[in-house]
């Protein structure tokens, strides 16, 4: 896709130092940055640092709408220049910092290369970072969950909060170590566990004949289990969820399969009809069950999966570790609400 017109937003972090002023030089850098136009800047908001070594000083974040007339790569090579001018050393990961510049989107640009990786991988998770996006610009869109801005804040302000571990069933040590993270999960973050051999039952429509209907209707019947409305009013106020599966990876996985013919004696609407009967009903069902704030996302095609497109902010992890993903995953709850 080309950049030429996109707007981007820049995240920017201190604390060290008098953090209002670093913030205050970062600006000025950008205005000063030759092609790119800096539209407007949030406000500063003070917050908690999240995931890196104890005893750090507090943030202050805000982000800033630029519209660049240079490619992306260019553009963080530049945001790298001025953390280096004020004072920037990149030492430690999450760690105190004097400033901190992050490409945190690029219009609809997505590229994921060793030198830059947008939109940012964790935005979707930071509250911190969500926070002064939504000021500035809440209609920006995150090209890979297809939500705005906005709609992502919105998405970690909602209670009760529900973290989701899901694998392929193709894929059996992904399926063993994702039960292990999520009983560790529950465990590490005192969540209420919603497992989906509680929840499966029979499905309601009898035993459809082809596997991709089979699958719909099991879909549909959890989904029905698990209504937005019961878990609103279950008391749980900031506790977390931990579900041991994916209703939307599920949906991948259905829509991938391919589909049945429809029977000749059924007529040619008819034929159709039943075709997507299941589908719909079960994407129906789907959006009224409670969605998950996020979805770790564990397995061989992982990535694959949350670059193409998936409706919900996935996490893959970045260790083989149950116990690694556990602590990266507990980082990322806190991160939703820093």
């Amino acid at each position: 896709m080309s950049s030429e017109g996109s707007l981007a937003i820049i995240g920017m972090g201190s604390n060290q130092g008098d953090r209002e002023a670093t913030l205050d030089a970062a600006v000025e850098a950008l205005k000063a940055t030759p092609h790119v136009h800096v539209w407007t800047v949030s406000h500063y908001y003070e917050t908690t640092p999240v995931g890196g070594p104890p005893g750090q000083a507090p943030f202050l974040n805000a982000a800033v709408l630029t519209e660049p007339a240079v490619d992306p790569l260019t553009l963080l090579e530049r945001l790298h220049e001025i953390e280096a001018r004020l004072g920037r050393v990149r030492d430690e990961r999450w760690g105190s910092r004097t400033l901190d510049l992050d490409l945190l989107l690029y219009g609809q640009e997505v590229r994921r290369t060793p030198q830059v990786v947008v939109p940012h991988p964790r935005l979707t998770f930071r509250r911190f970072a969500l926070v002064p996006a939504v000021e500035i610009a809440p209609w920006s869109l995150d090209p890979l969950t297809n939500l705005t801005v906005n709609e992502l804040l919105a998405n970690l302000d909602r209670r009760p909060s529900l973290v989701a571990v899901a694998a392929h069933p193709d894929d059996p040590e992904a399926v063993e170590l994702a039960s292990k993270v999520h009983e560790g999960l529950v465990e590490a973050l005192d969540a209420e566990p919603i497992r989906r051999a509680d929840l499966r039952g029979d499905a309601e429509w009898g035993s459809p004949a082809h596997p991709r209907d089979r699958l719909f209707a099991e879909v549909r019947a959890i989904a029905h289990r698990m209504p937005m409305s019961r878990w609103a009013h279950a008391g749980l106020g900031d506790r977390w969820l931990a579900a041991d599966f994916s209703l939307d990876l599920d949906v991948h996985r259905a829509e991938a399969m391919e589909a049945g013919e429809p029977r000749a004696d059924h007529g040619l609407w008819k034929g159709v009809w039943n075709l997507f009967t299941y589908e719909r009903a079960a994407e129906s069902a789907v959006d009224r069950a409670l969605p998950p704030t996020f979805v770790v996302l564990i397995g061989r095609d992982a990535h694959a999966i949350r670059e193409a497109g998936f409706p919900r902010p996935v996490l893959v992890p970045e260790s083989t570790d149950p116990a690694a993903i556990v602590a990266e995953a507990v980082v990322t709850c806190r991160a939703t609400r820093a």
